[in-house]
């Protein structure tokens, strides 16, 4: 029996379509083959017995043939829903993208209405999932103005999101400078007045001004507050239904909340 090859890639995209590319490319069995995202966490990787461990490099020439394979090979659809996937929480997203492309090679476009399968109806959840949390924070996220007149924004959200909500928020605040810092992964979205918005490392930004509000945004953050409590009855106040409709992970960097 073969050993297994285990296949350890860089959490984005490209990184998991080069180990994809790299599996596929190898010959040697699907079956016998699986594919982990790199763990940031000071546990590593737990070792398996009888296994053969490969640390993929990301290449993004690989990484386009494969994206470029999907879409033309299965469908556009196919390829929104293997990035939604990669943007997901979920540990084994990698290797379930991995299957659900042996399948859709084989199937075509119709393989994302095959929900009987498990590897797709693991990437549709997965999928749910993400667009959930964009829902939520779309209404949930609150900009605080900073003292050189930039709208910052910081979020904690269990999925890699921030690239997914930032193009509402370029719509909508097509005049403003913001930027809306994913704490958890220390990524931001960056956007000048003007200008298409742009995804980079949160290292490489300078946060430590974040806490020197303007003047404005400390009479604006007091009367928000003011009328928050106001609007409320306290008699008829329901925390059972107010956590269901915005669940305390949201309320940490929600002006209302903070005291």
């Amino acid at each position: 029996m073969k050993n297994k090859r285990i296949y350890i890639c860089e959490d984005s995209a490209e990184g998991i379509f080069t180990a994809i590319y790299d599996a596929w490319s190898s010959r040697y069995g699907h079956e016998y083959n699986r594919i982990e995202v790199s763990m940031n966490n000071e546990n590593g990787i737990n070792l398996e017995l009888f296994s053969e461990y490969i640390y993929v490099k990301t290449d993004e020439e690989k990484a386009v043939k494969v994206a470029k394979a999907i879409k033309e090979k299965i469908s556009m659809e196919a390829y929104d829903m293997v990035c939604h996937g990669i943007w997901s929480e979920k540990a084994e997203k990698a290797d379930i993208v991995y299957r659900f492309l042996i399948l859709g090679f084989s199937m075509g476009a119709k393989v994302v209405n095959h929900l009987a399968n498990d590897t797709v109806m693991s990437l549709f959840e997965m999928n749910r999932n993400v667009s959930n949390e964009v829902h939520h924070f779309l209404g949930f996220l609150r900009f605080k103005e900073i003292n050189n007149h930039i709208l910052l924004a910081k979020i904690n959200p269990k999925n890699d999101i921030v690239r997914l909500i930032a193009p509402h928020f370029s719509d909508r605040l097509s005049n403003e400078n913001f930027i809306i810092y994913d704490e958890k992964r220390k990524t931001s979205i960056v956007h000048k007045a003007g200008f298409p918005w742009i995804y980079t490392i949160g290292e490489h930004l300078n946060l430590d001004k974040a806490g020197n509000f303007s003047n404005a945004e400390e009479e604006f953050q007091s009367l928000w507050k003011t009328f928050f409590e106001t609007i409320g009855i306290e008699a008829r106040t329901n925390h059972k239904l107010q956590r269901n409709n915005l669940p305390l992970r949201f309320r940490n960097h929600m002006t209302e909340f903070n005291k």
